[in-house]
């Protein structure tokens, strides 16, 4: 019956969306919900070890989150019901087994059956080679998946945010886009902080910059460092508390590259230091040529006894908006 509920809403949600053509391209917007994945297997299969790998690679929790909470929410259809309407879905994830295949690989579609929208295709010549492939390739699927959803959301943001642009390219010489709602402004020397300053869902963004002097700044306790002192200058709550970046669990760490900017990540959690307040951040730093100054972008939400998934995920799509402005717009 749940299954049958699911395919249900699903057809519904892509006869809704399909009945409106994307009129710059005349082809058809994907549909479902953000961070929802479609699996094509069969329904025997997906019960099989193969079929579980699948299932632990797509429900494996997110990093940096006060609990436990799933990569996507799984939607599972056998391949007979992958009728047009299905083929709406934003992300879509089906396997191949077939004896052409000499070894386990994995293809990506773009733009398959409707714009917007990623097919990939985990491909083995069996069914063992196609679970121990899942188990090894696990964060490479996610991620892959993980980051067209934030370009999807960035690209959003783009057309429909709240930011006082002008105002950050002035201070800050690059520009960005995040969610509408952000209103409750506070700004200071080199200091941006928006939020909607709500008590149930919270959402944050902060900007600062300091001086680049050596590649230094970018490791790990460097930046946690760096993000402890002005965050905590500037952000304060009850009780004489402050901002501080939470012990509680290790801070994840990468250097990445979006749009052929290099930046260094932060994900964790933060706290207030003597109030019962705390939720995931994510923090990216990146150098701005022009200027000769490190950029510290910092999104976070606070919503106690919700799930906080869709929250720092819309968050983030901000990451996928940052262009360093032009050096005569920096001056």
């Amino acid at each position: 019956m749940k299954q049958l509920k699911v395919l249900f809403a699903l057809t519904i949600l892509a006869l809704t969306m399909g009945s409106c053509n994307n009129l710059s391209s005349g082809w058809m917007s994907s549909s479902s919900a953000t961070n929802e994945v479609l699996t094509i297997i069969d329904s025997t299969e997906w019960k099989e070890p193969h079929g579980r790998a699948l299932f632990d690679v797509l429900n494996s929790p997110m990093l940096g989150m006060p609990q436990r909470e799933a990569n996507f929410k799984i939607l599972h259809i056998d391949p007979r019901n992958f009728t047009r309407t299905f083929k709406m879905a934003r992300n879509i994830v089906e396997v191949d087994i077939s004896n052409m295949y000499t070894e386990a690989k994995l293809s990506a579609e773009i733009n398959k059956y409707a714009s917007g929208q990623v097919v990939l295709t985990v491909k083995a010549p069996d069914k063992d080679a196609m679970e121990v492939f899942l188990k090894e390739n696990g964060d490479r699927i996610v991620d892959y998946l993980v980051n067209k959803e934030l370009e999807r959301i960035g690209q959003w943001l783009m057309k429909d945010s709240g930011t006082p642009k002008t105002r950050i390219r002035t201070t800050f010489g690059f520009e960005l886009d995040y969610p509408k709602g952000l209103s409750n402004i506070t700004e200071d020397e080199n200091f941006f902080w928006a939020t909607n300053n709500s008590a149930e869902s919270r959402q944050d963004i902060t900007i600062f910059s300091v001086p680049y002097t050596s590649e230094t700044i970018f490791e790990k306790d460097s930046l946690i460092a760096m993000r402890n002192r002005v965050l905590g200058e500037h952000i304060k709550g009850s009780f004489d508390s402050q901002m501080s970046t939470s012990r509680a669990m290790p801070v994840e760490y990468r250097k990445l590259e979006i749009d052929g900017l290099f930046r260094a990540e932060l994900r964790g959690l933060w706290e207030m230091t003597t109030d019962m307040m705390g939720g995931p951040f994510v923090m990216q730093a990146f150098v701005n040529e022009n200027t000769n100054r490190v950029i510290f972008v910092d999104v976070l939400v606070y919503a106690p006894e919700k799930r906080k998934r869709s929250l720092i995920r819309n968050m983030e799509g901000t990451f996928y908006t940052i262009k360093i402005a032009d050096a005569v717009e920096s001056n």
